[in-house]
């Protein structure tokens, strides 16, 4: 029985479509395992913020450092395995007062420190920060 060549084309088509799906699972399986699985969010809630640095204090007065809030709420992003176990423990958000003067605000970036593998969804956030001299 001769097989037509329309009917091999067909069959030819189907093996190709069929050797594509088994490539791009094994490409997909082995760019999980090497990003450490598909991309996940988790939203952390009240995170503490930090000071860090110390403001310019002029002559023998002492200064304080008031932030507008001292929580932060954010987004963030990586590995669904690991964002999973992910707490406000594993994240130190900070601002940097380092050489700021006492008697004005500043609007500084909030920083972050957290697992190589994990960021901040969105642009960091700007927090108020007044210097103030305590008498």
């Amino acid at each position: 029985m001769k097989v037509k060549k329309s009917h091999r084309a067909i069959w030819l088509k189907i093996f190709s479509l069929l050797l594509a799906i088994v490539i791009w699972i094994y490409i997909n399986g082995i760019v999980q395992r090497i990003s450490g699985g598909p991309i996940a969010y988790k939203d952390l809630e009240e995170v503490a913020i930090l000071v860090m640095g110390e403001p310019v204090v002029l002559g023998k007065n002492v200064v304080s450092v008031e932030l507008e809030k001292n929580f932060i709420d954010l987004r963030v992003k990586g590995p669904e395995q690991e964002i999973e176990q992910l707490t406000q423990m594993d994240v130190t958000a900070y601002v940097n007062v380092t050489g700021l003067k006492s008697g004005k605000t500043y609007s500084p970036v909030v920083k972050f420190v957290m697992p190589s593998n994990m960021s901040i969804v969105g642009a960091s956030p700007l927090i108020r920060v007044e210097i103030k001299e305590v008498l």
